[in-house]
């Protein structure tokens, strides 16, 4: 990765044409879904919060969103997406860490909601080094993990 730059609607559509099926299904839902299909239904959910892209030159490689949770103050949802030929190079972890390393969210609950099958989402959301992390909730082939960020 070269940078981190706000998510535009014009980096988005890139990242997003550059994943595979079974990458967008695995962010989306459980059924397969392609990248015209996610930016017609999902776009929105793209771009909310505080969204964050990684950047390998002027390639978008990866998406990160943090969504506050206005029930549960100093808690907010993670959601990610890394282009297929990244994967597993840092790109999540780099993304992790700039947008929760810093004070700005000390003291705050990051949830994160993954599919049960999704073996490389566990295993970063349980090996991560931003602070201690448990499985929440385990329902429908899903599961949810908290990080505790310190404060």
């Amino acid at each position: 990765m070269t940078g981190w730059t706000s998510a535009t609607d014009a980096t988005v559509q890139m990242l997003v044409r550059a994943c595979s099926v079974r990458s967008l299904s695995e962010r989306f839902a459980a059924h397969r879904l392609t990248p015209d299909v996610v930016l017609t239904r999902h776009r929105h959910w793209l771009l909310a919060g505080d969204a964050v892209v990684a950047m390998a030159g002027a390639r978008p490689v990866g998406l990160l969103n943090l969504v506050d949770d206005p029930l549960r103050p100093r808690t907010t949802d993670l959601a990610l997406l890394v282009v297929d030929d990244v994967q597993r190079r840092g790109v999540a972890t780099g993304l992790l860490a700039h947008a929760l390393g810093g004070p700005a969210r000390a003291g705050w609950t990051v949830r994160a909601t993954v599919r049960a099958d999704n073996r490389a989402a566990v295993a970063l959301l349980r090996t991560q080094a931003l602070g201690p992390v448990r499985l929440a909730s385990s329902d429908a082939g899903e599961l949810t993990y908290e990080i505790a960020i310190p404060a």
